[in-house]
């Protein structure tokens, strides 16, 4: 994968190595009694549902766990950036 040499060092690094059809992005967050929802990339879940290789684990306030066999990612409201291998 190609990196632009101008970047400066540090930013958006963690975004660069993505690619733009990869990206898992939490549009929103609903709670209601018992039930948990999240819709990422156009799609609704709730928790143990699967979006490509991932599952959701966890709904947050503001951001949700998807697990894979491999990862961890943590996803917040309205960003393209991700988290991996939270503890």
């Amino acid at each position: 994968m190609d990196v632009d040499p101008t970047r400066p060092f540090g930013k958006g690094l963690s975004q660069s190595y993505v690619k733009e059809e990869d990206k898992l992005v939490l549009e929103s967050i609903v709670h209601g009694e018992g039930i948990h929802t999240a819709v990422i990339n156009g799609k609704v879940l709730q928790v143990n549902q699967s979006i490509g290789q991932y599952h959701l684990v966890a709904v947050n306030d503001d951001s949700v766990v998807l697990r894979s066999e491999t990862e961890r990612l943590k996803l917040y409201v309205h960003k393209a950036s991700v988290l991996k291998n939270i503890k």
